[in-house]
């Protein structure tokens, strides 16, 4: 892996994984609004569970206090 890679990854990025069968479907880049709306009308398919989940009104802060890990299961 390399370097850049590897720093983006210590606080800079939340994964969002499938809350089903912990399938990586996407990384969020944090840019340090905690109020602003983040992912506002998205919709995400797992490729591996099939489950669609739609994301409203999902916040940068509500992603930091309830991702373990920087980890973000939906």
């Amino acid at each position: 892996m390399n370097k850049e890679r590897t720093e983006l990854n210590k606080g800079n990025v939340i994964e969002i994984r499938c809350k089903k069968c912990n399938k990586l479907m996407m990384e969020y880049f944090v840019c340090g609004d905690d109020s602003a709306v983040a992912l506002q009308n998205i919709g995400i398919k797992c490729d591996r569970c099939k489950r669609v989940m739609i994301l409203k009104k999902y916040s940068e802060g509500m992603m930091k206090e309830h991702s373990e890990n920087e980890t973000f299961r939906i």
